[in-house]
């Protein structure tokens, strides 16, 4: 009965934050990524999942976007270095016009989802 509850709440939330403006009215957001329906796009984040354990996941409506590849890459001056901060990317393709965002999480999976950074990137598709 609380797992129902609890999936009627998400439920709710998800219709709300739907119907709201813009996700970026409640959080703060990044720079806005401007595309066209066919074209592909980058975001790079910092990473260090190789000694921290937090990872980046991502949110986006499938509808929109799709992850195309995602790579990690370790900064040249720190290669065969263990532990140092390297470089994450996600590349995705712009599916059909219209607003949407892409959330991406740093978290431990492990750790009951604990969140280390939260980052929204409102998306235009034309």
């Amino acid at each position: 009965m609380k797992r129902i509850a609890s999936i009627i709440l998400a439920a709710a939330f998800l219709l709300i934050v739907a119907a709201s403006a813009s996700i970026c009215d409640n959080a703060p957001c990044e720079k806005v990524i401007n595309t066209v329906v066919g074209e592909d796009f980058v975001i790079a984040l910092e990473s260090n999942s190789g000694s921290t354990g937090y990872e980046w996941w991502t949110q986006f409506d499938p509808a929109y976007l799709t992850l195309v590849n995602s790579s990690d890459k370790v900064k040249e001056e720190s290669s065969g270095m263990v532990g140092v901060p390297g470089e994450k990317s996600f590349t995705f393709n712009a599916k059909k016009a219209g607003s949407t965002e892409i959330i991406l999480l740093q978290l431990q999976p492990w750790e009951n989802g604990s969140i280390g950074t939260r980052k929204i990137f409102p998306v235009i598709i034309s």
